[in-house]
């Protein structure tokens, strides 16, 4: 029944407006009564997706272990008692703290589960789902991650999980420490960054979406440079430049890099889910994600789910989150030299009443 409901868009200026003044208990109730009626009709959209998977699909332990997971979801927010006063809501929002946790691994999960099973399904049956998927998740984690946040509001320019000083160059640098740091423990050393352009510049957005983005994106940077090194000898390894521009209604972030860009046979397919340049030998397949470990770790914290080495979801993913907000993610490559990452970003300020999630 559910699934058959009409979702509710809510628009990028409502989240603004329910959650100011912060401690506005009116503004917290009226939030979580659209939160506990709007998730469960998402919830159940998904249910129905994955049980129209081919049986032998649906039946993959990992796959299996998704749908569990969004039922489970869906029956507690359902069972849970409506929602009049204070107290209530705070369990509320422990409770959705808690099923954002659960549900912290499910794109690496899918993943695996449809690594072992793209030979019964066509490729692009397989990419439909997961695109319908991935965007559902997204905007069913910023409902649940939106209603969490505002019981915790302390900075007057964060409301829920918008940022109205969101710095890209600040974000760049805490994402950039973090993928040093593994690549060091790894390779047994770096590139250095170079961050330029409008460095001053700040934006409205979802920073953690963000995050996202940049990690995955300086994570290929990092690795391709440094193998890169290795493979034609180079005694150095050269930096990396992120630029930051800044438009009207847009920011602009490129991150070059020297890493060999990608083989032209390669180029046409690096969107695509499951492709990837990691070695798929099992030992080499088992380090990377080991090593890489971390980042995801981090980035699933955030309910966004993190980088998947080894199995190609890291550079669609990062598009998909790029473009929710209307952006674009462009790759530029240079075999034998390196790439051009190109990624805009609209400032949701500047059209809050027309993005809807």
């Amino acid at each position: 029944m559910y699934a058959e409901l009409s979702i509710r868009p809510v628009t990028l200026k409502q989240f603004i407006q329910l959650g100011q003044p912060p401690h506005n208990t009116s503004a917290l109730l009226e939030s979580a009564r659209y939160t506990k009626s709007e998730l469960p009709v998402r919830l159940a959209r998904r249910i129905k997706a994955l049980q129209k998977l081919p049986f032998i699909v649906g039946t993959n332990p990992y796959i299996k272990k998704v749908y569990q997971l969004y039922f489970d979801s869906f029956e507690l927010i359902c069972n849970f008692p409506e929602i009049t006063e204070e107290k209530t809501d705070e369990k509320f929002a422990d409770m959705l703290a808690q099923i954002v946790a659960n549900h912290s691994e499910n794109i690496p999960t899918l993943a695996k589960g449809f690594q072992e099973c793209k030979k019964y399904m066509p490729a692009q049956d397989i990419t439909s789902f997961l695109d319908d998927m991935i965007n559902a998740r997204i905007g069913i984690r910023l409902i649940a991650e939106q209603h969490i946040s505002l019981h915790n509001a302390r900075d007057p320019n964060v409301i829920g999980i918008i940022d109205s000083q969101t710095s890209p160059a600040r974000l760049i640098q805490s994402c950039a420490n973090w993928v040093r740091e593994l690549c060091e423990g790894h390779y047994g050393s770096s590139p250095e960054i170079i961050i330029d352009g409008q460095i001053d510049t700040t934006f409205t957005y979802v920073p953690v979406h963000l995050e996202y983005i940049i990690s995955e994106v300086l994570k290929n940077a990092y690795r391709a440079t440094v193998e890169y090194s290795s493979k034609i000898k180079r005694n150095h390894h050269p930096q990396i430049v992120a630029t930051i521009s800044k438009g009207e209604n847009n920011i602009g972030i490129r991150i070059r890099d020297q890493g060999g860009g990608v083989a032209p046979e390669d180029l046409p397919s690096i969107f695509d889910y499951s492709f990837t340049t990691v070695p798929q030998d099992e030992d080499s397949h088992a380090d990377v994600d080991n090593i890489l470990s971390n980042v995801s770790r981090r980035a699933m914290q955030t309910g966004l789910g993190g980088p998947i080495a080894g199995l190609g979801y890291g550079l669609p993913l990062a598009r998909i989150y790029a473009t929710f907000f209307g952006g674009s993610l462009n790759l530029i490559s240079l075999h034998s030299y390196g790439c051009d990452l190109f990624l805009r970003l609209n400032d949701i300020s500047k059209s809050f009443g027309n993005l809807r999630i």
